[in-house]
């Protein structure tokens, strides 16, 4: 049976650990085993994002394959990596790979205005904006922000969708992409993965009775230097051990254990936060003509 490959390439922000959960449950479906394996990312980006794929890219694309370990029954392969629809040399070798293999490129988008704000909550939580900056400070800095190393900063660039789609557009049969939208997650779950199971062609029986939990929640974080040491520790082991049958299950075991002891000890529920009223309306104003060039794009959306 050749099998269909579902990647997931984007954008970030818009429940992509969410979707790939709900499809690695169905029993079709044989999911990567690490959600973002940035297979498809040069090692220069990978680099410049503090990014690593476990197994390197080479031309013939053969060990990618060593990220899924499938049973007969499962006609799907699935990986989710949002930073594929922002690099040229992604979508080329994306290009390369669907000649050869049956692929389904999804990419799921969210209004550009509530992924910034999204933004400006999830880098404070990474650690990559300070406690103290305002949403104008951030407003301003990521407008102005020339360099391509930190994804808080680059959230306002990168929420112009279209100069990032048009390459996949233009290259790709249409047959190859599918464009979906979190505001239709976030409504209905359930009727969002069914229409998606269809456009796929995955059983969407399996989700009837479904429970659709809300994955990689932005958290308050209670100290910074746990933070830090967590996700040190999380990218040297994928880096360095996360390879083979025995360390690919270690790190499942340890992700078990793990993640929810950190999110015990050091997360807490976001408080909401006022939001200056004058730099949402700027905003909407930036991506005004964005928006209008989605809906020419790919037709109606749920920001009009």
């Amino acid at each position: 049976m050749k099998s269909t490959y579902i990647i997931l390439s984007g954008t970030s922000k818009a429940a992509t650990t969410s979707v790939y959960n709900y499809l690695a449950d169905h029993p079709s479906v044989c999911p990567s085993n690490i959600k973002q394996t940035n297979y498809f990312l040069d090692s220069k980006t990978q680099s410049t994002l503090g990014l690593h794929a476990t197994h390197t890219f080479t031309e013939d694309m053969n060990n990618f394959e060593n990220y899924f370990s499938c049973l007969e029954s499962q006609a799907f392969k699935l990986e989710a990596t949002p930073d594929y629809m922002y690099y040229e040399e992604s979508a080329k070798r994306l290009k390369a790979f669907s000649t050869t293999h049956n692929t389904k490129l999804v990419f799921i988008l969210r209004d550009p205005v509530t992924r910034f704000k999204s933004w400006y909550n999830f880098g404070k939580q990474q650690g990559d904006l300070p406690e103290t900056t305002s949403f104008k400070d951030f407003y301003e800095q990521s407008k102005n922000y020339k360099g391509n190393s930190s994804p808080s900063l680059m959230a306002f660039d990168t929420g112009f969708y279209s100069k990032y789609l048009n390459k996949f557009i233009q290259d790709f049969p249409k047959e190859n992409l599918e464009f979906f939208f979190y505001e239709d997650l976030i409504s209905d779950p359930s009727n969002f993965i069914i229409n998606f199971s269809k456009k796929i062609g995955l059983d969407q029986t399996f989700y009837k009775q479904y429970d659709f939990k809300h994955y990689n929640k932005t958290v308050k974080t209670r100290s910074k230097s746990i933070n830090t040491i967590y996700n040190a520790f999380r990218s040297f082991y994928i880096k360095y051990l996360f390879k083979g049958k025995v360390g690919v299950k270690i790190g499942q075991v340890l992700k078990s254990i793990l993640s929810p002891l950190y999110q015990k000890i050091n997360t807490q529920k976001l408080a909401p936060k006022s939001i200056d009223d004058t730099v949402l309306q700027q905003l909407e104003a930036d991506y005004k003509q964005e928006k209008q060039q989605i809906s020419k794009l790919l037709g109606q959306t749920p920001w009009n």
